[in-house]
């Protein structure tokens, strides 16, 4: 006996994509002008870099039960090394986009980017 598809399971597929849709736009961010990471370990802020106004290659290594090492060039940053079991924080590769995030969890260590657009939308009196 084979079923078939009545016009409920439609509907229903429909609203999965719709809101599927919904959350992919809810999280986007747009790429900013201005980007700055901000890297923490157990809540406490380590650095915070400006990847737009970076120069030059920048290494910052951590410390903990798990230390690790980790690097920003060319307005992107990633996870270079880390003593974890995992290594999920370095295969993660480079993050530039305003809302990514690389989170080493053994070491405690969060990289977020953040960024603020220039462009003005409104203009008020």
């Amino acid at each position: 006996m084979r079923l078939r598809p009545k016009i409920g399971d439609f509907i229903i597929i429909i609203i999965i994509i719709a809101a599927a849709l919904l959350l992919v736009l809810t999280f986007y961010e747009k790429n900013s002008v201005e980007k700055t990471a901000i890297i923490t370990q157990n809540n406490s802020v380590l650095k915070t870099i400006r990847l737009d106004l970076l120069s030059q290659d920048l290494t910052i290594h951590y410390q903990g039960k798990y230390p690790g090492t980790i690097e920003a060039k060319n307005g992107q940053i990633r996870f270079l090394h880390a003593e974890c079991p995992d290594k999920v924080c370095v295969h993660t590769g480079w993050i530039s986009r305003p809302g990514q995030i690389a989170v080493c969890l053994p070491a405690g260590v969060m990289i977020k980017i953040t960024g603020k657009n220039t462009d003005m939308d409104i203009l008020l009196h």
